[in-house]
């Protein structure tokens, strides 16, 4: 059977016969409503719909069977059409708080949540002590962003019934989205004794945890939620995520691997994984796994950048300087990458091209002593003495007690002649670490 294309103000198209002939025989509306109440009790929302328009035919003020076809066409995934018929309805009957809440739910799911929130107040209005009204309130609320509304209106559900789980729920994750970690987990736990076989429950309480540092509890969440649902590929890499910050790299690669299984081509998953291998030293894995995340996400600069960072380490300055470069086209301005592409130009004795990167990184961030120190050392490359001394100088104002810049502002005075100046430098470097003279000479600083 097929619901056919709806008309405004509920009447069907033409061309169906055998909806002409029902609508000809002589049974009542009331019956075809029937009927079509029991298609849909059965999941038959198609045929409901079907039996719905004979009785809406038959009848163009039963309140009833616009309210339920709505309903049908809500389930169909039709939703304009379940829309223009919660209005007929509430054309018929003004006071049915349900035919607004329902129509709220059907503008919700067709992402209109300003309208859904007007019909939400207006069923709470009408109804004012139903606490999903007020729940589902929240929860357009919550898509628009609105997350302090978006717990009031949770608060308000609870008020009503205070064993509402979904209030808790997502009352937990706006507090959660509003910096509120502690709230979070004493409602994710509220929802938790309500219903403890929950596994998104035990895996949003541990993503609250970890914010608070807390990270053994966050792991006992993350270790539940994945023993209810096995299969769930964001509690392994969440789970990673924490191994990886209490510094257990390889629990947290084994985590990732195994989020991976469920999710081979998850980019986040893949970059994760790189990270700790990237971690761990072993770069051509991370490598190979920053190439799957960029595979699956071009545009993502933090794996160009990670993967630059890999190749730099297997001194691959070629490669790295080539996923810097793409990484920058995505971010222009940060700092870091810029910092790393310079270093790696520099270690390919492309001086000119990190004195260029050194600057821009100056541009935004005039306090870098670490981009003064290294666009000095360019400079004394290629022979640029004075550019040299003005960066050393820049720098050590800005880290007064660093002998490695004493050092290399002494070696750049001694360059040029001005032997006293240069052996103060050197004699300063010495009192900081009597270790510098035998640093071998001047290199770039590797960035943090």
């Amino acid at each position: 059977r097929t619901s056919g294309k709806k008309t405004p103000g509920g009447e069907e198209g033409g061309g169906d016969e055998a909806l002409d002939a029902a609508v000809a025989d002589d049974k009542s509306a009331d019956y075809y409503h029937s009927r079509g109440y029991a298609h849909r009790k059965r999941g038959d929302f198609a045929a409901a719909v079907q039996d719905y328009t004979v009785a809406v035919r038959k009848d163009s003020s039963h309140f009833k069977a616009y309210f339920n076809r709505g309903f049908s066409f809500d389930k169909l995934g039709d939703y304009d059409s379940a829309v223009e018929d919660y209005t007929q309805a509430i054309k018929l009957d003004g006071t049915s708080a349900f035919a607004y809440y329902n129509r709220g739910i059907s503008y919700d799911r067709k992402g209109d949540f300003q309208k859904a929130i007007d019909n939400f107040t207006k069923a709470a209005e009408l109804e004012p002590r139903k606490a999903d009204f007020y729940h589902n309130r929240g929860f357009s609320h919550r898509k628009l962003g609105k997350y302090r509304q978006a717990a009031d209106d949770y608060t308000l559900a609870l008020d009503l019934n205070p064993r509402h789980f979904k209030a808790y729920y997502n009352r937990a994750f706006a507090r959660d989205k509003l910096g509120d970690y502690e709230g979070a987990v004493s409602d994710y736990s509220q929802a938790i004794s309500l219903d403890g076989r929950n596994a998104n429950a035990h895996h949003n309480r541990g993503s609250s945890l970890e914010k608070l540092n807390r990270n053994e509890e966050a792991l006992a969440d993350f270790a539940r939620a994945i023993e209810l649902d096995p299969h769930n590929a964001s509690s392994y890499n969440s789970r990673g995520l924490v191994y990886d910050k209490l510094g257990s790299l390889e629990k947290a690669c084994e985590d990732f691997s195994r989020a991976l299984a469920i999710e081979p081509d998850n980019a986040v998953y893949c970059h994760n994984r790189g990270y700790c291998y990237r971690n761990l030293g072993e770069f051509a894995k991370a490598i190979t796994d920053y190439s799957k995340a960029i595979e699956a996400n071009p545009w993502n600069a933090a794996a160009f950048n990670n993967r630059g960072f890999a190749h730099r380490k297997l001194g691959k300055y070629d490669k790295a300087v080539s996923d810097y470069a793409r990484s920058l086209e995505l971010e222009p301005n940060n700092t870091k990458t810029l910092n790393n592409r310079a270093y790696s130009h520099a270690k390919l004795s492309h001086f000119e091209a990190a004195i260029q990167d050194y600057s821009r990184v100056l541009a935004v961030d005039p306090a870098n002593s670490h981009a003064f120190h290294n666009r000095g050392i360019s400079y004394d490359k290629i022979g640029k003495y004075q550019d040299a001394v003005a960066d050393f100088t820049s720098a050590i104002a800005l880290d007064a007690t660093n002998a490695n810049l004493l050092f290399n502002r002494g070696s750049a005075l001694d360059s040029l002649g001005q032997f006293d100046a240069a052996i103060s430098d050197y004699t300063r470097a010495l009192e900081l670490d009597t270790l510098v003279s035998s640093t071998g000479g001047k290199d770039h600083v590797r960035s943090p």
